[in-house]
């Protein structure tokens, strides 16, 4: 199956781009969140029709507002870029021109795949959301909302999986292990904090949900410009470990 992969995709992108996908994700996303807060902070933080939340607006209460044509450009670029980014960051796993680890077990090569699967549902339903983040559309923004964090938690869970023997192994990539272990710590966060986030939510304390989902979404973009550094020395990786033609440890 990794060859499989390699010998469908190796033509698609060239390896020395695949850096820009997380990058871009996570500033397209960064710049989003920012440009909303602004926006409201700048408005003298007003409390919008149907806001629950008396302190802090969730991000779609801001992002419903007029500002909507920037939340929908800003989760566009994002959705797009985030696919782009789980591709790449299973891509360079098993390319030849990267790590070259085409001896993973077939159950870690099938998961690996179902992490693609997953991050295109997630991407979809975040542009989605976006559109239909509209108040006379709340039971399809509820419906995309779930679709984007449940493929958001399956694609993030599964990518660690696949990578997880960087992290903990014994023998690994020159500078590889320090970026999955950041990003393995930052998903165990996303998740505690997504689990609290929904428990208070439906307890009523709004002002403490409110406080956690703009920590989470904020927390995601440096998820996703942590997998710069799976794709961004490649090349360099690559080389350094057939050169030495042992794995060095980092």
């Amino acid at each position: 199956m990794a060859r499989l992969w390699y010998n469908t995709f190796r033509d698609v992108f060239s390896y020395r781009q695949l850096w820009l996908f997380p990058l871009l994700a996570g500033t397209f996303w960064f710049a989003t969140l920012t440009t909303l807060l602004i926006r409201w902070l700048s408005l003298g933080r007003p409390r919008y029709p149907g806001q629950v939340n008396p302190d802090i607006p969730f991000v779609s209460d801001i992002a419903a507002q007029t500002f909507q044509p920037v939340f929908i450009f800003g989760c566009a670029a994002t959705g797009i870029c985030f696919f782009g980014t789980v591709f790449s960051v299973h891509h360079v796993r098993y390319s030849p021109r990267f790590y070259a680890l085409t001896n993973d077990a077939r159950w870690k090569q099938g998961v690996s795949l179902v992490a693609l699967i997953t991050g295109l549902a997630a991407a979809l339903s975040l542009i989605l959301l976006s559109i239909f983040d509209t108040y006379d559309a709340h039971m399809s923004h509820q419906y995309l909302l779930m679709g984007t964090f449940g493929g958001l938690f399956l694609s993030a869970l599964t990518t660690t999986v696949v990578w997880w023997d960087q992290a903990r192994g014994t023998v690994v990539f020159f500078g590889l292990r320090k970026w999955c272990i950041f990003n393995t710590f930052l998903v165990f966060c996303q998740f505690l904090i997504g689990l609290s986030f929904l428990a208070l939510m439906y307890s009523g304390d709004y002002r403490a949900s409110g406080i956690l989902e703009w920590c989470l979404t904020y927390m995601g973009s440096f998820w996703l410009l942590s997998f710069v550094g799976y794709t961004r020395d490649g090349e360099k990786l690559q080389l350094e470990y057939q050169g030495e033609r042992q794995p060095l440890l980092v």
